[in-house]
């Protein structure tokens, strides 16, 4: 979700959002299976194309 603030990353003991202007160009998530990961991205892809940043992932398997 796209807000002022930022793209919305969730909740911990506050709201956490990524500055548009701090992003990197490239990221990596890594976790165990079943920990959000995919989740996680698809929230952040679907903010910084809202925001008109283009938007490439690959999620390899095996």
């Amino acid at each position: 979700m796209l807000t002022a603030d930022g793209i919305f990353l969730g909740v911990s003991t506050k709201p956490e959002y990524v500055t548009l202007r701090l992003a990197n160009r490239h990221g990596l998530v890594t976790g165990a299976t079943g920990t959000g990961k995919t989740v996680s991205l698809q929230v952040m892809a679907e903010g910084f194309s809202a925001a008109g940043v283009p938007v490439f992932a690959a999620d390899i398997k095996g």
